[in-house]
């Protein structure tokens, strides 16, 4: 029996965008072993986790291995002493230096590219893993042409060693929208625009809320959901403006419902490896409206309207084109749902199973 050991750390933290790509594969994984697409006469996968879980995951197949310790304690030397004699898939770069048999996703290389978000311990933290990570590791994992290249440029990783799976973006299909969001928030259905995002500086939330203070829509509110990771970011929240409403962390129910109600999707991000919210958003029929940047139009395609991060002017006019071309926004909505379409984490599990297998 070969043995695939997966690092379970996403269980132990709050769920991001990394955290919801490696939940994803496993559980995709897991329907893998069920439907018989992964061998279970020859395969074994088995999740690794920290002592202290947020999440319990119900798995058929995939087993899970409890641990004694947390933290970099448990990242570092429990997890590759539980995974040894095994190849250890870790889904993202918060991965174990001393392990052989390794193989790694790294989403992106932002720590380097936009140093200006990140503390300086967590800028030197990743320089240090993800060359580590880049010399012992093979395959390398990473979510766009964007990324693989940024890996190249700042980490030295060889590009014989990467390979390029989009992530699957379709978390929030079998998850029925809490309403209730709208009420408890103040927004009326196709009264307000969205974004949605880790509020740190890259995230062009001050460009953002400037444009819309520009616009003076009285007629509709700006709201802005996520968390605000101050440990890793620097602060973000620069300018608030009027009719702007801050709803923090919201549970994916409550996500659902905003994105199916919102009159439009904005993210006018500066850097992003991928960039999973925009094509959440086309999964629930929201038009987009996205930076133009490569990574953004790797990830939308033809689906998205592009904007300038840089230009205040251009995202308040792209703003109100779509909220008044409802042509357009019938457009981008059936062009999302197809882009969106393509982005599934079944797909994004299978072909990582496919290039993964021959190394277990």
């Amino acid at each position: 029996m070969k043995v695939l050991s997966v690092s379970g750390k996403f269980l132990s933290q709050p769920t991001t965008g990394v955290q919801r790509y490696a939940a994803g594969i496993v559980s995709a994984w897991d329907q893998g072993l069920e439907e018989g697409w992964i061998d279970r006469g020859k395969f074994t996968i088995r999740l690794i986790v920290p002592h202290t879980l947020i999440q319990q995951p119900n798995y058929k197949h995939v087993t899970i291995e409890p641990g004694a310790t947390n933290g970099r304690t448990w990242e570092q030397i429990e997890l590759p002493w539980k995974a040894r004699g095994t190849l250890l898939f870790s889904p993202y770069a918060a991965a174990p230096l001393l392990k052989l048999r390794h193989t790694v996703t790294i989403h992106d290389a932002a720590a380097a590219a936009s140093p200006e978000q990140y503390t300086a311990s967590f800028r030197v933290y990743c320089a240090v893993v993800f060359r580590s990570l880049g010399f012992m590791c093979n395959p390398i994992f990473t979510v766009s042409e964007f990324s693989s290249h940024e890996l190249q440029r700042y980490f030295s990783i060889p590009p014989e060693k990467i390979r390029v799976v989009y992530p699957g973006c379709d978390h929030l299909a079998d998850i029925p929208p809490d309403d209730k969001i709208l009420k408890r928030a103040g927004l009326e259905t196709g009264k307000f625009v969205l974004a949605v995002s880790s509020q740190s500086t890259v995230k062009n939330f001050h460009g953002l809320s400037q444009a819309w203070a520009m616009l003076r829509r009285l007629d509709m509110k700006l709201a802005i959901a996520g968390r605000n990771h101050t440990a890793l970011f620097r602060d973000g929240n620069e300018s608030i403006t009027e009719n702007v409403v801050m709803l923090g962390y919201v549970s994916d129910p409550e996500l659902r419902s905003l994105y199916e109600n919102a009159s439009l999707f904005v993210y006018p991000s500066f850097y992003e490896g991928f960039g999973i919210p925009p094509v959440e958003a086309m999964s629930c029929g929201c038009p987009v409206l996205v930076a133009r940047i490569p990574s953004l139009m790797e990830a939308c395609g033809d689906a998205a309207v592009f904007c300038d991060p840089a230009d205040i002017s251009d995202i308040a006019e792209n703003i109100a084109r779509l909220l008044d071309d409802s042509a357009l926004a019938k457009r981008l909505r059936e062009s999302g749902f197809r882009r969106a379409s393509q982005l599934t984490a079944a797909r994004t599990a299978a072909t990582l199973w496919s290039e993964i297998q021959s190394f277990i």
